[in-house]
């Protein structure tokens, strides 16, 4: 059936109304519940100094939720999304900045935990079973970067951070060899340690093994030390730690180890420095503790991002590097800071 112009013009007119009536309308701007009040009371102040790093505005976002323990985010900027694995699942996911969706990058990926990109922008990554330090080629090959140390099977690499010089240096717990759920259930052949490799390097160097249970790691913003997290009441009866060291010129050296925060009460994870060198750490302890805990340079503890799940791991993301994105048991989340990543 064909339309006049008059009775086009009339349904046309029709359409609009009912497109533009305060009933559908109303439909199209109803989200949900009414939004928390600002500020919110993920945010905790320890210390004032802390305000500096707050902003009034800014909700705390959960995007996915319906992994099994989430872990490993790493920024890619030139894609704008970050990396994650579901560790438990053997999948890497994908968290797209700017249409907040998460989906599988990798699936089968060798029980992958956590991630970095190198300043060639290759994804560097950490498997427990097999127990190795991978690294994705641009032509989709990969890299075995170490496996082995003198003869034997590493633990199961946990975390990893990249340098300039094509260097990585990784954290070795044995988390992932515990049980069959992250990993594949095996005895531990070798001391718990961190360690350098490079591409030049047949096997890795081991840096330390004065450490109970490495587990996450981030370079200081200078680049001239890292710290790492030592979370040792999983297995010892030891406090938890944040522990720095200095680096030498080529990576492949430490020295000046300094305990930076001792906890009895908080477990930390994975973690991130922002520019001003404050450590932002993943806090394992209860409602009230679990989410992210911020630490000055020298160890004072200055504010809490409190989640409803137990933080593991964390990056700044965002073209700005000021939205902190966490990992957090089955979810992960984001807020924006008055900060940005180192």
């Amino acid at each position: 059936m064909k339309l006049g112009r008059r009775q086009f013009l009339s349904a046309t007119a029709a359409l609009a109304a009912v497109g533009t009536s305060p009933h559908i309308f109303a439909m199209q701007t109803s989200l949900g519940p009414t939004p928390d009040r600002y500020p919110i009371d993920a945010w905790k102040v320890e210390d004032q100094r802390f305000s500096d790093y707050m902003i009034f505005n800014s909700p705390l976002e959960r995007h996915w939720s319906g992994g099994l323990w989430t872990e490993g985010p790493a920024w890619n900027a030139v894609g704008r999304y970050v990396v994650f694995s579901d560790i438990p699942r053997a999948k890497q996911m994908r968290w797209d900045e700017s249409t907040g969706q998460v989906s599988v990058l990798r699936d089968n990926v060798g029980y992958s935990n956590g991630n970095t990109f190198d300043h060639q922008g290759r994804l560097i990554s950490c498997e427990h079973n097999p127990a190795r330090v991978l690294r994705y080629e641009w032509d989709g090959s990969t890299t075995v970067l170490a496996e082995r140390y003198q003869g034997k099977p590493l633990n199961a690499p946990n975390d990893v951070v990249a340098l300039p010089s094509g260097g990585v240096i990784f954290t070795d717990p044995g988390y992932g060899a515990h049980f069959d759920y992250e990993g594949k259930k095996r005895d531990l052949e070798l001391e718990t340690a961190i360690y350098y490799v490079d591409d030049n390097l047949d096997e890795p160097i081991m840096l330390t093994d004065d450490i109970f249970k490495p587990n996450g790691i981030v370079l200081t913003p200078d680049g001239k030390g890292f710290y790492a997290s030592d979370s040792a009441p999983t297995h010892f009866e030891e406090p938890a730690r944040i522990i720095r060291w200095s680096l030498g010129e080529d990576g492949r050296s430490v020295s000046d180890r300094q305990v930076i925060v001792t906890s009895e009460d908080t477990i930390f994870d994975g973690m991130a420095c922002d520019v001003d060198g404050n450590i932002w750490s993943s806090a394992n302890g209860g409602e009230g503790i679990d989410g992210a805990v911020v630490f000055s340079p020298e160890g004072t503890l200055l504010g809490r991002v409190l989640l409803p799940e137990v933080c593991s791991n964390m990056c700044f993301a965002g073209a700005n590097r000021n939205r902190l994105f966490m990992t957090a048991s089955q979810s992960v989340y984001t807020i924006y800071t008055a900060t940005r990543g180192a």
